[in-house]
């Protein structure tokens, strides 16, 4: 991917003279794999803003015609890393190409002009075909037919808006309706779905799935036509009972019979060796295997996607993976480690606990009412362990799973025993004994189900820390500093604690300068330090990077992340450089 990330009097001079300005008015484009620069004498008068895409996604290897919502004064720049995006003549209209080889689930969009750049909003990526909206379709006689195995792009427009869609299913099918709006694209709506008859009978209803969002896997008693229905309630609930809608009520809606793929066997495969994974959900053949690979490759490898280490408390060596072939409908995300994964789906209600030696990563499932797991974890004196359990952080129906750790004389030491679902659960304990300990899971409710698999992690809580940026973006004005705030976490261990941490602002455009600072074990700047920004006055938009790194208890570097956005972040900050006034 070539990235156009430069000043604006710089891409004047590497514009051929056919294609500089030639009033005062005028503007030019360049079009780049995941990048669409707009140099223009527009004088803009603020930053855009960009509040929802519509469609809010496209199947690889077609070109999509995008609609911006937000405040911007047309034509802006385009940063999209990953898809080859055309700025359109009319205000807020991108056409964006999705290669077909792409990588990747989803790509984020940004709009920018020289007074600044709007937050990055996600578009997904899939291989369903499309279909767009049709309205009317509130009422039932009015619900749009939709071929089966296709992605449907809506939006509950105002309020008291209900949307309806047609399928027609043989007896004994499955269908698979799963919406995406307020998890996956920040939506401001709390969806309700119901599959009803065509004279009104709920067959199956479900609202709160995947967050906010639902989802229904509904096998049909009889043949016939069913009709799936969309409305929705405010994500930030008020005073009012009525069904919402409004410009940004945007969704995808997938409705298929064919496979839909919740998860994988296992969910955490090593980077070194990433191999296959077998995907599981409904619908899904057995023996279904994919190949994983490096998340986006080449075409994101300076765009990549962070887990937030904060939340999950995942390796800092963590990546992405993609488990994708162009011929089946959906794709999986794998966890992609530094350390060994067991294969497969781990079978841990056996005689013989599966032995989990740290480092190292599981997939487990509790499949049968009342199932308890059980694994056996080697530990030396002294040494702290740091099991993390992700459910709902992986679309799981386990919501509140109880786990326990037990010693080698079997006196439990450590538990998590917590009502309320949570994304991810951790457990650390200090070992007193060499010796092997024993962890359980199972279910609160001693539920059993295919969808009540979790993610398990144990690893030696070793000293580490972390750099997290107070925004993603900043603005450096021309004539005084501009101070940006990095925030610090130091992971200490029984043993060892952080040292001093140098931090410092790297890939600094020319005419951008910010000396680096320290930050001390103890004091103010233990756990936030500030960079001052100077800007003398030349033209910028891009992206920087900021790096911290220590010497004790060893020397190695980090680099600091943005805030969390949808469950990740990036380790690059967008800049802009305000130019001196003429």
């Amino acid at each position: 991917m070539i990235c156009a990330e430069r000043s604006l009097e710089e891409s004047h001079r590497v514009m051929p003279p056919c294609l500089r300005p030639r009033s005062a008015r005028g503007s030019y484009g360049l079009i780049f794999p995941g990048l669409m620069l707009i140099v223009s004498t527009t004088v803009f008068a603020a930053a855009p803003t960009l509040t929802s895409l519509n469609p809010a996604g496209g199947q690889r290897g077609t070109k999509v015609t995008v609609t911006c919502t937000g405040s911007f004064t047309w034509p802006v720049s385009v940063f999209a890393p990953g898809v080859d995006v055309a700025v359109g003549t009319d205000s807020g209209k991108l056409d964006i190409t999705i290669p077909a080889d792409l990588l990747a689930d989803r790509v984020w969009i940004r709009l920018y002009n020289p007074e600044g750049a709007s937050s990055l909003l996600p578009f997904l990526i899939g291989n369903r075909p499309e279909v767009t909206e049709v309205e009317p379709n509130n009422e039932r006689k009015e619900a749009q037919v939709v071929t089966q195995g296709s992605v449907v792009n809506g939006v509950l427009q105002s309020g008291g808006d209900v949307d309806g869609y047609a399928v027609d299913l043989l007896a004994g099918e499955t269908l698979v309706a799963a919406l995406d709006a307020n998890t996956r694209l920040g939506s401001p709506m709390d969806a309700m779905m119901q599959i009803v008859t065509p004279n009104g009978t709920v067959l199956a209803e479900n609202n709160d799935q995947i967050g906010l969002d639902p989802r229904i896997a509904y096998t049909a008693r009889q043949g016939g036509r069913h009709i799936v229905r969309i409305f929705a309630f405010p994500s930030n609930p008020n005073q009012s009972i009525a069904f919402a809608g409004a410009p940004t009520y945007i969704y995808r809606l997938t409705l298929t019979t064919g496979p839909y793929v919740t998860h994988g066997a296992p969910l955490s495969v090593p980077a070194a060796d990433p191999g296959t994974v077998e995907v599981l959900g409904w619908n899904v053949p057995p023996n279904t295997i994919l190949p994983v690979r490096p998340y986006g490759q080449d075409r994101l490898s300076d765009s990549m996607e962070y887990e937030v280490q904060n939340d999950v408390r995942t390796s800092s060596e963590d990546r992405f993976g993609l488990a994708f072939l162009p011929d089946v409908p959906d794709t999986l995300r794998v966890r992609m480690t530094p350390f060994p994964s067991l294969r497969g789906i781990v079978l841990a209600e056996q005689s013989a606990p599966p032995v989990l030696a740290p480092p190292t990563a599981l997939t487990g499932c509790l499949r049968l009412p009342r199932q308890t797991d059980h694994f056996q974890i080697p530990l030396k004196k002294d040494q702290r362990l740091l099991i993390t359990a992700e459910t709902r952080g992986v679309d799981s129906l386990l919501d509140a799973p109880i786990i326990r750790l037990f010693d080698p004389a079997e006196k439990m030491v450590a538990e998590i025993n917590q009502p309320a679902p949570a994304q991810v659960y951790h457990l650390a304990h200090a070992a007193a004994v060499d010796g092997t300990y024993r962890l359980t899971v199972h279910d609160r409710l001693g539920r059993g189900g295919d969808q009540n698999f979790y993610r398990l992690t144990a690893r030696l809580d070793e000293p580490d820390f972390e750099l997290t940026g107070a925004s993603d973006a900043l603005v450096l004005a021309h004539d005084k500093p501009t101070e940006f705030v990095v925030n610090v976490v130091r992971r200490a261990s029984p043993s060892a604690s952080i040292g001093p941490i140098t931090i410092e602002a790297v890939d600094l455009p020319p005419g951008v300068t910010a000396p680096s600072v320290t930050s001390e074990p103890s004091g103010p700047t233990a756990a936030k330090v500030t960079l001052s920004f100077t800007n003398a006055g030349m033209p910028f938009s891009g992206r920087i990077r900021i790096v911290g790194k220590t010497t004790q208890p060893s020397e190695f570097s980090r680099s600091a992340r943005t805030p969390a956005t949808f469950g990740v972040c990036f380790d690059q900050f967008w800049i802009t450089a305000l130019a001196k006034p003429q």
